[in-house]
């Protein structure tokens, strides 16, 4: 068993300390209205600490993005689990809405992230994650017409677009049914095309 050096150890947790207090900063501030000296305080780190781990504000928020990615999927993929491809994968997008009606969630993921981190860093995330996980469900239904990562990322801008629809609804829970209807019509569309 390898043991590890206390210094290792005591960077790892410095790390997720700020990673949690970070997470916690831009819900509530968002990315704009955060800044680096009350994320170390709330950590209770020097800003040594911070920039030893992370190069600037933008760097600990795309670490932060990509945490809430991995937890996502997580969780859309444990709604599908045990299912056969197209209710899991209707299972699936009805999660990530789900997910998305999260105020923390919607702002960072869905409305801040490609702004702050940049078109192209949020949809290499977006690949890495939702993309990758809707394209293993999409491999697993009947031949499809199309490659399942082209119809998954079809998927996923349906429901990053419903998401923001919901985000920025007066009546989240009206617009949740709405953009939940046109999903399931998209998902029976596709399905109906399947051989």
């Amino acid at each position: 068993m390898e043991v590890k050096d206390a210094r290792v150890v005591q960077g790892e947790a410095t790390q997720r300390v700020l990673r949690r207090e970070a997470r916690k900063l831009f819900a509530k501030k968002g990315y704009s209205g955060a800044n680096t000296n009350e994320l170390v305080e709330r950590a209770k780190v020097t800003k040594g600490a911070l920039y030893h781990h992370f190069a600037n504000k933008r760097e600990i928020y795309h670490a932060v993005v990509e945490d809430m990615e991995q937890e996502l999927v997580e969780r859309i993929e444990a709604a599908g689990a045990g299912r056969a491809p197209w209710p899991r994968l209707a299972a699936m997008c009805s999660a990530y809405l789900d997910a998305c009606r999260d105020p923390a969630l919607a702002r960072m993921l869905v409305l801040e992230a490609p702004v702050v981190l940049g078109w192209k860093a949020w949809c290499n995330l977006e690949q890495k994650y939702e993309v990758a996980a809707f394209a293993r469900c999409l491999n697993d239904a009947s031949a499809l017409q199309e490659p399942a990562e082209t119809l998954a990322q079809v998927i996923l801008g349906a429901l990053t677009t419903g998401a923001r629809v919901i985000a920025t609804a007066e009546d989240p829970e009206a617009a949740r049914s709405d953009v939940q209807k046109t999903i399931d019509r998209l998902i029976a569309g596709l399905r109906s095309t399947a051989p």
